[in-house]
């Protein structure tokens, strides 16, 4: 089956920073995906013009989530094909690009704006519209940065500084925060909108996922300490955590009818298929990336537990992501409590 066509929707652009663990890894902060919801057309991923859009910028990070500072420009690119996007002209009026609000200070970035009307899009040739911006864990976001962002420039650039105006940087020198590209395509034919594809299960070891975080994980758990959490479960649902240095799960996941649509360019007919995002930030996936090409069927990937945790257990975040190719995006999280190996002299 030809994969489906379509641009790359999100640029991660990391400054100054070179890793060697896997991508599913998640060591620091990190900026996952954005989603894209149109007001008034529940499910649509596209927006057309004039359409009043909303964007949920997704981020996580090793352990809790902190506090939160970004800045973001909404804008129609110039009409360029090449090299890095850049604005062309700005959308303003954009809500909640300069965050967190005074009343809400761990709010999350959902930024919300309105497309151009077609003739402004047309006048830059426009097939899309961008979102460039910083988001910072530490700091806040540096104009400096912004500025070379808009001008097309993105390397060796300084996401976040400090009160005084520095910098910060981490122990091995890396830049913290992030740089992001948000790429949003246009909706010309609302006959046949994309849609948001939809995660519908996650399976552990072939089975539900167990409790307490079968949801997803409180933003203030802490790494450790997990182990409190499970005194309320049943022995079966408590048996479902993985113990330290234990084989590895498996974990499936499943999609819901209709997330893998057609659809036709240049008179070509296509069908979608859909890239899973495994990431955990702890213990170790087989695989960074999988691909569904029927919705029928469950994708899988297996995770390697810690070989050792504290006595009181430590708690993995996974972060699991669904993309189309062309805008459409879902995501869901899960936890696991990862418990010490029981001791020879522990009763049964």
């Amino acid at each position: 089956m030809r994969r489906a066509l379509g641009p790359v929707l999100l640029c991660l652009m990391v400054a100054c920073s070179e890793s060697f663990l896997p991508a599913s890894a998640v060591d620091d902060l990190r900026v996952i995906g954005a989603r894209i919801d149109v007001e008034g057309a529940p499910g649509r991923a596209n927006p057309s013009p004039e359409d009043e859009v909303q964007a949920s910028i997704l981020v996580i990070d090793q352990g809790p989530l902190p506090a939160l500072t970004w800045s973001f420009i909404a804008c129609v690119p110039a009409p360029t094909r090449i090299g890095v996007p850049i604005c062309g002209d700005l959308i303003e009026g954009c809500d909640g690009c300069v965050g967190p609000p005074p009343s809400d200070p761990f709010a999350l970035p959902v930024l919300r704006f309105q497309v151009p009307p077609e003739e402004e899009l047309d006048e830059l040739e426009a097939r899309e519209v961008l979102l460039l911006g910083v988001v910072c864990g530490e700091g806040v976001p540096s104009a400096e940065a912004i500025r070379e962002l808009l001008s097309g420039e993105s390397d060796d650039l300084a996401p976040c500084e400090d009160a005084e105006g520095e910098p910060i940087v981490d122990e091995d020198e890396r830049s913290v925060g992030r740089i992001v590209t948000v790429q949003i395509p246009i909706e010309r034919d609302t006959e046949d909108p994309n849609l948001n594809p939809g995660i519908e299960n996650v399976f552990l070891n072939e089975s539900d996922w167990p409790p307490p975080y079968a949801e997803g994980v409180p933003r203030e758990a802490p790494a450790t300490g997990c182990k409190a959490a499970l005194d309320a479960l049943n022995p079966e649902d408590r048996e479902k955590h993985p113990k330290a240095g234990s084989p590895p799960s498996t974990i499936d996941l499943s999609v819901t009818p209709g997330s893998l649509q057609s659809f036709t360019v240049d008179g070509e007919d296509f069908t979608e298929e859909l890239q899973v995002s495994w990431l955990a930030d702890g213990g170790g996936f087989e695989v960074a990336f999988s691909f569904i090409t029927d919705p029928a069927d469950k994708v899988g990937t297996r995770w390697q537990p810690f070989s050792e945790v504290p006595t009181d257990g430590r708690l993995v975040r996974f972060s699991y992501v669904i993309r189309d190719g062309r805008g459409g995006l879902d995501r869901v999280e899960r936890g696991l409590c990862v418990l010490p190996p029981a001791s020879p002299e522990s009763p049964p």
